[in-house]
């Protein structure tokens, strides 16, 4: 069994915590991890949004796609549609 614990939250935010949880057909516990999982979606998308979009980071980028670039053959030839055309 999960372990468990009480946190103190004022009334209003209970309130809106049931109703989230009551909306997703989700108990009220449900409804708050659900909000932290979306905040820390959130959160990484957004680090991650801050890293690539530095000089630095965007020269990395294209300087590895140019070293990738060559491994895209896989070595097989070219199948043939054109029946299905």
């Amino acid at each position: 069994m999960t372990s468990m614990t009480t946190i103190k939250v004022p009334t209003e935010l209970r309130d809106r915590i049931s109703k989230i949880a009551r909306s997703q057909h989700t108990t009220m516990a449900g409804a708050v991890e659900w909000a932290i999982e979306r905040a820390e979606t959130e959160q990484f998308w957004a680090e991650v949004r801050a890293t690539m979009t530095t000089p630095e980071a965007r020269a990395d980028i294209l300087r590895e796609t140019e070293e990738l670039g060559g491994t895209i053959g896989d070595g097989l030839e070219p199948e043939d549609w054109s029946e299905y055309e």
